[in-house]
């Protein structure tokens, strides 16, 4: 009986380690926790190949290789890494025998298939005893896509409001008909069939001619029903349904590209082959036209390259050791700055399965070897004069991929416009990295660079479309914000200003690096009237807020300071039901209100009470029957305290008898809503009260 291949691995996710069980042949997978266990075990030599991530500290994984190559030559390593850090990986690592990288998000096929050649065994097909990791993978891709699509369903909901307002524009109005088609898809696509036509008839109500104020209440309800219809685990697709198509070969071709025009004249060409010889006649070949190669044999040096010479082209050699070309598009697919650079493929694998992984990793073209040169350079003139004639003038900043200070001045003018004629708040946020001189200095120019890019990948994602995020100069940033008052708006910048410190990048040296931000804020017509005028106040805030110090990182114009124990909130929750806090407490935060929560009733009343209280709400939506002191009883320590002049309290309760509703009301509550309810009906109602700026 043939004895199985060993595999060691650590720093895996379970799904994958499951997957490369199931799908490899003749393999016995061990994982381990700690990197001292995987060592001893490499150390036997017994394994053929050793898989490890980058969820490892780099000391540990190049402990773990060290003990593998010693033990056997013939013992592979593999290392999966992120894209994003991808460089800095690479340099961390480069004195060491890496066989194969891999770069996550992971092409499980594309792995599998290298898994399998370096380990000589055979790759299995999926079939139906793989119930549980298809469900596994599912359940995986759902994750993905389930954040974007509450997102959607979060502007449905403000659609609702808008209607029950009778302010639903044509615009929103058709946006919200495009969203729940949207939410229609997805739903269907992951097996939440209930979800789909709920979501159909959502897109077919938006879509009528007919709607009304009064449809307002109805959709609500069924907006509810949606999210919970979506609350559920997804359904595996069935086995003729055909893969989804990657996101990168998605990429439309009439994007606009974020290189520079005058490079696109210079017509360069990076060629990246592990043949030199091909290298040299291609070199030879495309410079008779006019084209200047960059030749590179060496594919971990790719990033560099890319870097440094700024091509206007890529051709990629398919198969090469260590990191192939379908990983190296895959990157590019994924990074804002090379997005759109065009891909073509050279290879000697011309079968169907090839050509899929080609066109799966986002290539734009692929060319045979051996080639005829004459279809080669008629390929790449093809795709150089496409990229030339979709190309608008310099608009983006090539390192955050962000608009740069005169093209995001432009864009916030057209909305600072809007804002005036409608009499919308706007506000405008500088945010800096903090000691960025410094970190340049003692980290070096790759961690600083990682550090902006980052920021730049964050913040797009962080704020909604007609919001405007720009990179000004240097490590400060510029975001204009339509609709938020400068209060509101502080709050996502401390938002995330927490996520950037939260983030590992690696200095030059190996060293992990953190780094803090700094921001501040100003409202227009409250600071000022023009964008100069607003970042010039904005900027002061932030040089106050950075003299004070101490754990907040946002200034805002012209808001002194509270007192040590007072924290403004806009909501305080009091509900000992944490499944409907969790729910309103998300519904309020996307939509940039300051929320605070309390599960028991003496918690609540004794951070809301008092001479100097540690919570101050413009609102309080107040449960009845809730832990340790009923609502009633906390209402009338409020009223007490003369906290109900300053609040406005909406009890949520179960108890709809006209007694109870009136004892409430005597006590000092503004109104109660039924359990249960629909959250756009409640935040119609929190926001009309804010409006009215009862308690400001």
């Amino acid at each position: 009986m043939t004895q199985p291949v060993k595999l060691l691995v650590a720093g895996l996710p379970a799904e994958l380690v499951r997957e490369i069980g199931l799908r490899l042949r003749g393999v016995d997978i061990s994982s381990f926790e700690n990197a001292q266990q995987i060592g001893r075990a490499a150390a036997h030599g017994e394994a053929r190949l050793v898989i490890l991530s980058d969820a490892l500290p780099t000391e540990e994984t190049i402990y773990i290789a060290r003990r593998a190559k010693d033990a056997s030559d013939e013992m592979k390593v593999a290392y999966c890494m992120s894209m994003q850090q991808a460089e800095n990986g690479l340099r961390a690592v480069k004195d060491i025998q890496i066989d194969r990288f891999f770069l996550t998000p992971i092409d499980k096929e594309e792995m599998l298939l290298e898994l399998a050649k370096m380990s000589r065994v055979e790759v299995l097909a999926p079939h139906e005893s793989h119930g549980e990791h298809i469900a596994a993978a599912v359940f995986e891709a759902w994750e993905r896509a389930r954040p974007s699509t509450f997102q959607k369903i979060d502007k449905l909901d403000d659609a609702a409001i808008a209607l029950l307002d009778n302010n639903l524009s044509a615009e929103l109005k058709a946006a919200a008909e495009r969203d729940a088609q949207n939410v229609a898809e997805v739903a269907g696509r992951f097996g939440f069939d209930k979800a789909a036509r709920t979501a159909k008839d959502l897109a077919e109500r938006f879509a009528s001619l007919s709607l009304s104020p009064v449809d307002g209440v109805s959709i609500s309800e069924d907006l509810l029903a949606l999210r919970q219809n979506l609350l559920g685990p997804p359904t595996p697709p069935s086995a003729s349904k055909p893969p989804a198509t990657s996101q990168a070969s998605q990429t439309p071709p009439e994007a606009a590209t974020s290189l520079d025009e005058s490079q696109l004249e210079a017509r360069r060409i990076l060629l990246v082959d592990d043949e030199p010889l091909v290298s040299r006649g291609l070199t030879s070949l495309l410079a008779r036209r006019q084209m200047a190669v960059t030749a590179l044999n060496d594919p971990l040096r790719f990033w560099s390259t890319v870097e440094e010479t700024k091509p206007n082209l890529i051709l990629l050699d398919l198969e090469m050791p260590r990191l192939s070309g379908t990983e190296l598009c895959r990157a590019l697919r994924n990074d804002r700055r090379w997005s759109e650079l065009p891909v073509i493929f050279l290879t000697g694998h011309t079968d169907q399965a090839s050509v899929q992984r080609i066109f799966a990793a986002g290539a734009d073209d692929y060319v045979g070897k051996p080639f005829v040169p004459a279809e080669l350079t008629m390929r790449i003139e093809s795709r150089l004069t496409g990229v030339k004639a979709r190309r608008a003038p310099v608009e983006t900043d090539p390192l955050t991929g962000l608009p740069v200070a005169g093209k995001a001045t432009e864009l916030i003018d057209r909305f600072l416009r809007l804002a005036r004629r409608k009499s919308d708040p706007y506000s405008i946020a500088v945010l800096q990295v903090d000691a960025f001189a410094n970190l340049v200095t003692t980290f070096g120019r790759g961690a600083a660079n990682a550090v902006l890019r980052a920021i730049g990948e964050l913040l797009p994602k962080s704020f909604r479309a007609e919001d405007v995020p720009g990179w000004w100069s240097g490590a400060e940033f510029t975001i204009g914000m339509y609709g938020s008052t400068k209060e509101h708006a502080a709050i996502k910048l401390g938002q995330i200003c927490a996520k950037i410190a939260e983030l590992n990048f690696l200095a030059d040296d190996g060293r992990r690096v953190h780094v803090a931000c700094s921001a501040g804020v100003a409202q227009y017509q409250t600071d000022g009237d023009s964008i100069p005028a607003l970042r010039d106040e904005a900027l002061k805030a932030l040089e106050k807020v950075r003299e004070t110090g101490g754990a907040n990182r946002v200034g805002v114009s012209g808001v002194k300071a509270m007192g040590p124990m007072t924290r403004r909130v806009d909501v305080a929750i009091v509900e000992g039901d944490a499944a409907l806090v969790a729910l309103l407490q998300h519904a309020m935060e996307t939509r940039s209100l300051r929320v605070a929560t309390f599960a028991d009733g003496e918690t609540a009343a004794a951070a809301l009470t008092g001479a100097s209280p540690e919570i101050q709400a413009s609102v309080i939506l107040l449960g009845v029957d809730i832990p340790a002191l009923n609502g009633l009883e906390v209402l009338r320590r409020l009223k007490a305290g003369e906290i109900t002049r300053l609040s406005s309290v909406v009890m949520l309760t179960s108890r709809t008898g006209e007694r109870d509703v009136l004892a409430a009301l005597e006590l000092g509550a503004t109104d109660h809503i039924a359990k249960p309810f629909s959250v756009p009906v409640l935040m119609h109602k929190v926001r009309t009260v804010l409006k009215q700026g009862q308690a400001w």
